[in-house]
């Protein structure tokens, strides 16, 4: 065999420059991706919001106009209190789940002594529903121009009337009167099982409530926002927003589910993907069950760490946040969340979260009337009424108590019975031996 001759020296050049080629771009391509690896790491380590789980829930809201509202809506600056203006600055009132009882809600403007030319008036949803008189708490709240929040049960009121309008259109026929309604919900009963027929029960209990309002007062309420930006109140308090059941912790405004903001109560988390990430890697996941944590509390948590900027040192704006939905947990005061669903509709209290102006020379002057002085404001403490007076804006809880509309818990109340039989029994027997 022949010796085989080595190829042209450019051809070994070529071969030489091709592979420092690609050698290059291969690490070039590595650089990269290890940057963006880099990236996406602190991305999920600084920002909680990417790591929040959606809330399942089911989907089954009708096309309507009803069904559309705002996400987001601002209340006007001109509304807000003037720190240290005194008696003469606007207040706020933010009441919580008011649930058609008027009666409870007069009791309590009166209470608060509420001045239509001075004050604004804010509901955390859940006007309605449960309560004798939904139509009247939502005359009332056009009559003093109030603004509020599109609450669960405005949801479901005018969902149900929603639904009766979209069959209605695709049947062509009249809508079903309240007991056709009642009467196709036990007839589900009686052949689909319980938990359908609870469904259906709520369902006609809903929509007797939307027949009992005015067309105004259905696109009254329609218009309603999920979530309303009431501004900057003072320093101590930040951005301060209303909402009914609560907000997704990390998520901008932009991004919260609205469905999660009329109905969350906890937060579910699961392990963390990355142990060195620690907290701010775990996973979170919207609740409307008691399973969990408090959301107010994580919410809390991660604004009181976000008080100052750890680079610069500088103070942030923090967002302090009112809200209702939880009657069971009851009236709960955070630094930076205030649930003020006191049960009212289940013979609680109804109760209003009021923002006022300190006077020029004091830093604790107060509207109210002496009589409302009392222990059913003693939840906010006096330090920190006092550290929110520094700015010129102090903050108040006033309570009114309310008739039950609805039983407090059905289970309770036929244990209570029971209880009260076998306590009778026993009393009959001792009497008996004597």
């Amino acid at each position: 065999m022949g010796r085989q001759e080595p190829p042209p020296a450019g051809t070994q050049r070529r071969k030489i420059y091709e592979h420092q080629a690609l050698r290059r771009a291969l690490i070039a391509i590595v650089a990269v991706l290890t940057i963006i690896n880099i990236a996406l790491f602190w991305y999920r380590y600084s920002n909680p919001s990417y790591l929040l789980s959606p809330m399942a829930h089911e989907n089954n809201t009708p096309k309507s106009p009803l069904m559309n509202p705002p996400l987001l809506a601002s209340l006007p600056a001109s509304a807000l209190p003037k720190p240290h203006a005194g008696p003469s600055s606007p207040r706020l009132i933010i009441i919580g789940d008011v649930h058609g009882q008027l009666s409870a809600l007069d009791a309590l403007l009166k209470k608060v002594g509420f001045s239509a030319a001075r004050d604004q008036v804010i509901f955390t949803g859940d006007m309605v529903n449960k309560g004798p008189d939904s139509g009247g708490v939502v005359d009332r709240a056009r009559e003093i121009a109030a603004w509020g929040v599109r609450g669960n049960h405005e949801e479901r009121v005018l969902g149900a009337w929603a639904r009766a309008e979209e069959k209605k259109s695709q049947s062509q026929s009249q809508p079903q009167s309240h007991s056709e309604i009642e009467e196709e919900a036990e007839k589900t009963e009686r052949g689909k099982g319980k938990h359908k027929a609870k469904d259906s029960k709520t369902e006609a209990q809903d929509y007797a409530t939307a027949a009992s309002l005015t067309p105004a007062q259905r696109a009254w309420l329609a218009k309603l926002p999920v979530i309303l930006q009431v501004g900057t109140v003072s320093p101590y308090f930040g951005n301060v927003l209303v909402v009914h059941a609560g907000l997704a912790p990390g998520a901008i405004l932009e991004k919260q589910d609205p469905w999660v903001a009329m109905n969350m109560r906890t937060l579910i988390t699961s392990t963390p993907f990355l142990e060195s990430a620690g907290d701010a890697a775990v996973r979170y996941t919207p609740s409307e069950g008691r399973e969990g944590r408090p959301w107010a509390e994580v919410w809390d948590e991660m604004q009181r760490g976000k008080e100052v900027d750890e680079q610069t040192g500088a103070k942030r704006t923090p967002i302090t946040v009112v809200y209702g939905h939880d009657a069971k947990a009851g009236l709960s005061v955070r630094r930076y969340a205030f649930g003020l669903d006191s049960g009212c509709v289940k013979g609680g209290e109804l109760t209003a979260l009021v923002f006022e102006a300190t006077g020029p020379d004091s830093a604790s002057t107060s509207t109210f009337p002496e009589e409302q002085n009392d222990e059913e404001k003693g939840a906010i403490s006096v330090h920190e009424q006092a550290e929110a007076a520094k700015h010129g804006i102090i903050h108040r809880l006033v309570s009114v108590r309310c008739e039950a509309a609805v039983p407090d818990d059905e289970k309770g109340g036929k244990k209570d019975k029971k209880d009260k039989d076998k306590s009778k029994d026993k009393k009959d027997g001792k009497e008996k031996k004597k």
